[in-house]
């Protein structure tokens, strides 16, 4: 089995979903698909119920900070019935209105505390913050109930997630970035997971549309920069798919 524990299936057009849905099914891949917003979660409900493969997960991207109410706790039920809260966080590099920046901290605060109360993992964006991203997690002592999503940040914060017991997620630029194959080096195996921030993102990377078979690449490049057997690699994830998803 295959596990992409970072994805977006809704933005697939609605053409796309019945080859998406095959996909998916015949290379067994289990796929957490991260909300952006509510209209996206509920989406990703309905993509559920069609495959029994994809695990929808509720969270707002500091992306959509400007669209949401301002009684967080109206998400509450989402939150609740999410295996795990995602996709959440802070970007102050992507994001070029600054006005956003202290909603994103006080959203993001929102669901860490949730998350805490109701025994759940976060699946986190840290563009730009990752150390205010530390910081937070630090003081709800949450660090080690965080997926930290294809971290590009410096090292020295990334040191602090890694001994802090961090799971992190590592991307379609596996077999392309330097940097990335050094992080991927300084991860320990057990906290290591796969995505491919799918669809769009390999195509930002390479300019190739991804399928959710990409995963495939993402595993054997994460397989050769550890130098370990795909079948290890696969032992590892799916331990770390029981502790997060099915525990």
């Amino acid at each position: 089995m295959y596990i992409d524990f970072h994805t977006h299936i809704d933005f697939y057009k609605d053409e796309e979903l019945p080859l998406v849905y095959d996909d998916i099914n015949k290379n067994n891949i289990k796929v957490i698909s991260c909300a952006m917003d509510e209209k996206s979660y509920k989406k990703n409900l309905e993509f559920a119920k069609v495959c029994d493969n994809i695990i929808p997960t509720f969270g707002i991207h500091p992306w959509k900070i400007t669209e949401v109410v301002n009684n967080l706790d109206t998400y509450d039920d989402y939150i609740k019935n999410s295996k795990i809260i995602g996709e959440v966080g802070l970007d102050f590099h992507w994001v070029e209105d600054k006005s956003t920046f202290k909603p994103q901290v006080g959203i993001f605060k929102h669901f860490v505390k949730k998350a805490k109360a109701y025994d759940k993992f976060l699946n986190i964006h840290t563009k730009g913050a990752e150390e205010l991203v530390y910081d937070i997690l630090d003081k709800e002592n949450m660090l080690e109930k965080s997926i930290i999503h294809w971290y590009s940040g410096d090292f020295y914060t990334l040191r602090k997630f890694i001994d802090a017991n961090c799971y992190f997620t590592l991307s379609v630029d596996i077999n392309s970035s330097l940097k990335s194959q050094e992080i991927a080096t300084m991860i320990p195996i057990n906290r290591i997971l796969a995505e491919t921030d799918g669809p769009t993102a390999l195509e930002w990377i390479n300019g190739v549309y991804g399928m959710p078979r990409e995963i495939i690449n993402v595993y054997k490049g994460i397989s050769h920069f550890k130098n370990i057997s795909m079948d290890e690699l696969k032992y590892h994830t799916t331990e770390g798919y029981k502790n997060i998803i099915l525990k």
